[in-house]
């Protein structure tokens, strides 16, 4: 079974690469912003462990815009390379949506798993 850090890395792999010693940070965080603070990895559901890695990755997607910008500016003064940021910004902006989608689709599915929809009655 994939671990977080895999999922994170399959949906932005140049990105992960760039920011590899930072990935953990990130993971733990969309952890507890998934409410998943309190678990450990092995007692996740693969799709709760989708969710984590996909804000993850979302949350990643601004350090890496940066980056990329200053990397443009930079090619902008040399005079050659701009099309390859250019395109990775692109990408990384069609990406931020798709992830949006994802988190919010995968949110719906685990609430319907955990919400059994019988009000709980205390029984004396």
């Amino acid at each position: 079974m994939a671990t977080i850090l895999q999922m994170i890395e399959n949906r932005l792999p140049d990105e992960s690469e760039i920011f590899s010693g930072s990935l953990g940070s990130f993971s733990e965080e969309a952890q507890a912003l998934a409410g998943y603070e309190c678990l450990s990895e092995e007692d996740l559901t693969t799709l709760q462990k989708s969710l984590i890695a996909d804000m993850a990755a979302k949350a990643l997607i601004l350090p890496a815009m940066s980056k990329y910008k200053k990397d443009l500016a930079k090619a902008e003064g040399e005079g050659a390379g701009t099309a390859e940021f250019v395109d990775k910004l692109k990408f990384l902006k069609e990406m931020q949506a798709k992830l949006a989608t994802d988190i919010a689709e995968k949110r719906a599915k685990i609430e319907a798993v955990t919400d059994t929809g019988v009000p709980m009655q205390v029984v004396e």
